[in-house]
């Protein structure tokens, strides 16, 4: 059920009526707004063996109104690639299909001097600039690519606060909750976001841009939608922390910001905690927002006996509430997390990367580096008679 609870400096946008999601997409409708919007879908290869990408493509190619659909391949080889090429020809609006990993890419990557490396970040980064390349674009919209449970009206929830004159907005946040029948999922944006962000709250120094991050019901979803010159202005991190990061740019950037309600159920692919393995799954994703989210607030270090507590009141609140909705909730499973993430943040922050440069910066260093990277996208195709990518 929706409320219409606003908190912080941000606007929530609630799904209050039935026709909240038609009212989102007949403002998309009309040719000269829609066709100016473009979804970036960023995928590692090993997603087109589950059975959620079918689903989601099948939903895409339901909206008539969209302009273009960029789809970044990460980890991909010639032949999956060709294979990634083959599940997208059957949209019917304007698709790319980026080989990130290809000798092409890498030949670009050399050419303005950046290198890099594997992840969301970087798929995001050069998905805005292959946008920017083709200028017919004013919004991008983003998700991700694992979605169970998507549907194809969070495309239009995301893009219309800003394609609406009325709203206005430059930056759009989706969230929801995230469920399934074996009970609630989420786990770092529940027991560590949250109470992280709950004990910075008591620094003076970090007050404002904690009560900001505070005001996103789901700070790390990945669903988001900007104007396209917000994207291209923004230096794009590599790291886990790209969702936090990109809340923080927004701001800084004096974006007008909601965040949109999206379903009342979504769920995607789980990741393991990955205990034995710091350089992988929520292990790996949890040390970095802890590091991202300390370095962006300005904050060297959290008091971790508060936080022990406020994570273990967070296990406590999560439990009655998947009680008193009839779902089933692992103690164990809970408190193992929380284990991780009071670790972790007994831990000295990670050092992080670099952020990917902002293709306006590198526009102005390398005139034709967006037409170049056009060319290296469009001289990857594979697929003979393939749609045509350009305008």
């Amino acid at each position: 059920m929706a409320d219409f609870q606003q908190r912080g400096p941000i606007t929530t946008l609630h799904r209050l009526t039935t026709n909240a999601q038609s009212e989102a997409a007949s403002s998309l409708s009309d040719s000269n707004v829609g066709n100016r919007v473009a979804l970036i879908l960023p995928c590692l290869i090993t997603e087109f063996d589950g059975t959620a990408l079918p689903k989601i493509v099948h939903q895409i190619s339901t909206l008539d109104w969209l302009g273009r659909v960029i789809v970044g391949i990460d980890g991909g080889t010639k032949s999956s690639f060709l294979d990634a090429e083959q599940l997208f020809a059957s949209l019917p609006q304007k698709t790319t299909v980026i080989w990130n990993d290809s000798p092409t890419m890498g030949a670009f990557n050399r050419r303005v001097g950046v290198a890099p490396k594997p992840g969301k970040g970087s798929n995001l980064w050069r998905c805005i600039g292959v946008v920017a390349a083709f200028g017919d674009i004013d919004t991008i919209v983003v998700h991700d690519a694992d979605i169970s449970t998507y549907e194809s009206s969070f495309i239009a929830r995301l893009a219309h606060p800003i394609v609406d004159e009325r709203l206005g907005f430059d930056f759009v946040k989706g969230f929801y909750p995230r469920f399934d029948n074996d009970g609630l999922n989420g786990r770092v944006t529940r027991l560590l976001v949250g109470p992280l962000l709950e004990s910075l709250a008591s620094s003076e120094q970090a007050k404002q841009d904690v009560s900001y991050l505070q005001s996103f019901r789901y700070p790390l979803a990945g669903e988001f939608a900007t104007r396209l010159s917000v994207a291209t202005s923004l230096a794009i991190p590599e790291h886990w922390g790209v969702d936090i990061s990109l809340l923080m740019a927004a701001r800084a950037s004096k974006c007008r910001i909601a965040q949109t309600d999206l379903t009342d159920n979504y769920d995607h692919k789980h990741q393991g905690l990955s205990l034995e393995h710091p350089e992988s799954g929520l292990h790996r994703m949890a040390r970095d927002v802890i590091s991202t989210t300390l370095s962006l607030c300005g904050v060297a270090a959290v008091d971790a006996d508060d936080f022990d507590r406020r994570a273990s009141e967070a296990i406590a609140s999560h439990r009655a509430n998947a009680i008193s909705n009839s779902l089933p909730f692992d103690d164990a499973q809970e408190e193992s997390a929380v284990a991780l993430f009071c670790k972790l943040i007994r831990e000295k922050p990670s050092h992080l990367s670099a952020d990917l440069p902002a293709w306006d910066q590198l526009e102005e260093q390398f005139s034709n580096c967006l037409a170049e990277l056009k060319s290296a996208v469009e001289s990857q195709s594979t697929v003979p008679g393939s749609r045509e990518i350009s305008p």
